[in-house]
């Protein structure tokens, strides 16, 4: 097999997913406050509103807003570093992690929605900047998993997902929205967060555990 072939590509969406999005914002709420508390309270209603509204929400782009960019790299800093003491992801996300990487011929990466600069400083806060992650504007991640697969039956990931050629496809998200055009030799999971707006149109083929420790169960099972 060719190095850049693989068997099975797991594709991990960010936020709410595998980072827990309410702490990450928490963190960054407390270092803003620091600098300005009036903004630290803007951030944590516009954080909440977006939330209810199934909405989603960059809170750098807000804060650039506010202060600059230049003090938003400041901000950036010492968020980074107060992220770096503390466990910003979802329970288990380590061990799915853990769990991918034990498999042979196996690989996995991240596919998330949103400012290219927001979502690189929630991956390096949050510990997974080493992963392979691909920032995406396109909401419907179903569709442009769909665009990977070529003549051949197989999946030529992008490069910021290591340029892979996978055989299978494993997409795990948090919104209903994002598996629209998954093809259905693909296999889904839906690990509900705040959304569930669209639940009853997810296609057969896309399951709906409770975490993360289902999704590895499930797919423990499904490899038996």
């Amino acid at each position: 097999m060719n190095e850049n072939n693989i068997l099975t590509y797991y594709i991990l969406d960010l936020d709410r997913t595998t980072l827990d999005t309410g702490k990450s914002t928490e963190v960054m709420e407390g270092v803003v406050a620091l600098h300005n508390s009036e903004l630290g309270v803007a951030l944590a209603q516009k954080f909440a509103e977006a939330e209810s509204l199934g909405e989603s929400f960059s809170m750098r782009d807000f804060i650039v807003d506010s202060v600059g960019e230049e003090e938003m790299q400041k901000i950036e800093v010492k968020y980074k570093e107060v992220a770096a003491q503390q466990d910003l992801l979802i329970p288990g996300a380590k061990e799915l992690f853990e769990y991918i990487e034990s498999l042979p011929d196996t690989k996995f990466g991240i596919l998330t929605y949103g400012s290219v600069l927001g979502q690189k400083m929630k991956l390096e806060a949050s510990g997974l900047g080493n992963i392979p992650a691909l920032i995406t504007s396109e909401t419907y991640k179903g569709g442009l998993i769909a665009s990977w697969r070529r003549d051949d039956g197989l999946y030529h990931l992008p490069e910021e997902l290591g340029g892979f050629i996978a055989k299978e496809i494993i997409f795990i998200d948090d919104k209903p929205f994002s598996f629209k055009g998954l093809p259905i030799d693909c296999r889904g999971y839906f690990v509900k967060s705040v959304y569930d707006a669209g639940m009853e149109m997810l296609p057969s083929y896309v399951a709906q555990p409770r975490n993360l420790k289902e999704v590895i169960a499930a797919e423990k099972q499904r490899r038996a």
